[in-house]
């Protein structure tokens, strides 16, 4: 899925936020500067309600496939 910008990628954090139920896992893969970390962000302020939350930048486990 390519996101042309924040705000794109911030509506579809909301959106999977809303979608998202206990033990859920997402998988968040591209390159350095995708905007992965973005991403993770806007979920984890759009599922708990707070546009100000400060969240650190995520840690990835390297996933072979």
């Amino acid at each position: 899925m390519i996101l042309h910008d924040l705000a794109a990628t911030e509506t579809l954090a909301q959106h999977l936020a809303r979608l998202a139920r206990p033990g859920d896992a997402l998988l968040l893969s591209g390159p350095l500067g995708a905007g992965k970390s973005a991403l993770a962000r806007a979920f984890l302020r759009a599922l708990l309600g707070d546009p100000a939350l400060e969240v650190p930048s995520p840690s990835y486990t390297p996933v072979s496939y």
